[in-house]
């Protein structure tokens, strides 16, 4: 049983009641006092929210064939150290951070991000019959493929900052490559270490987080708000590297080994 007033998850060692004279009852106060700590200490913890950065609904745009002529890669996508976990942190002040135990992404937030993405950039088509994939496992890391992917999306995220004071804001920076294996690669360790760069660029994107949906619970609002701030900016880079695919239609043509078959 948890006492009244200790930290959330920290249990206490209960000691047994001091001893009272036989037949003596309790006075109503202390009674009611007693039973509203017991109440209290013995309540029903918070329960868990879960969070996704991929929208509930279909991208919008043209609906694509998934017949591709070849495959874009969307990883590694790595992640600041802190964020690497299932928990919320959001940051509190200049310099402090809190971590919001039962706000939670339903998976790896490395995994959310290129699945997001997958699917922003395939919901708007892509150049030259390309379609882009998180990788089998959806992780976005690479390590599931059985050779490197001649064409690759790679995501570095520099910030992914939440805060909910003075009301709910992001500040994020994330780097994108685009990025191909050589012509005259082949496909050892050796040769999936010299990926050529097509275009690179950060995008940054800050501000007060948009309204929350409806039917969101209001106390669920501002985190819903945070979640589809993110969101946003990654559809924002989505748009960036569907451009940058059509403008580098001629640089991979020249320069790349063909796009591995979807």
């Amino acid at each position: 049983m948890n006492v009244a007033g200790a930290p959330a998850g920290a249990r206490t060692v209960g000691r047994q009641a001091a001893a009272r004279p036989a037949g003596r009852a309790l006075g109503p106060a202390l009674a009611a006092a007693l039973a509203a700590i017991a109440a209290a200490g013995c309540s029903t913890p918070p329960a868990d929210h879960f969070h996704t950065l991929r929208s509930a609904r279909p991208p919008g745009g043209t609906p694509v064939s998934h017949q591709a002529a070849g495959l874009l890669a969307i990883g590694p996508v790595t992640v600041p150290a802190e964020l690497a976990r299932s928990e919320w942190v959001i940051r509190d002040g200049a310099t402090g951070a809190t971590i919001y135990e039962h706000q939670l992404w339903t998976q790896d937030l490395s995994a959310d991000i290129a699945q997001a993405l997958a699917d922003r950039l395939d919901g708007a088509g892509l150049a030259d019959g390309l379609w882009a994939d998180a990788g089998p496992g959806g992780a976005g890391t690479g390590a599931d493929l059985d050779q490197p992917a001649p064409l690759r999306l790679r995501v570095q995220v520099l910030r992914f900052d939440s805060l909910l004071s003075p009301a709910p804001a992001v500040r994020d920076q994330i780097r994108w490559t685009l990025e191909c294996l050589p012509s005259d690669a082949d496909p050892s360790p050796v040769g999936a270490g010299r990926y050529r760069v097509l275009r690179t660029a950060v995008r940054e994107a800050s501000g007060e987080a948009p309204a929350a949906e409806g039917g969101v619970p209001s106390g669920q609002q501002r985190f819903d708000r945070l979640a589809l701030a993110h969101a946003a900016t990654l559809r924002q880079l989505a748009q960036d590297a569907a451009a940058a695919l059509r403008d580098s239609s001629a640089d991979r043509a020249r320069l790349c080994a063909p796009a591995a078959p979807r």
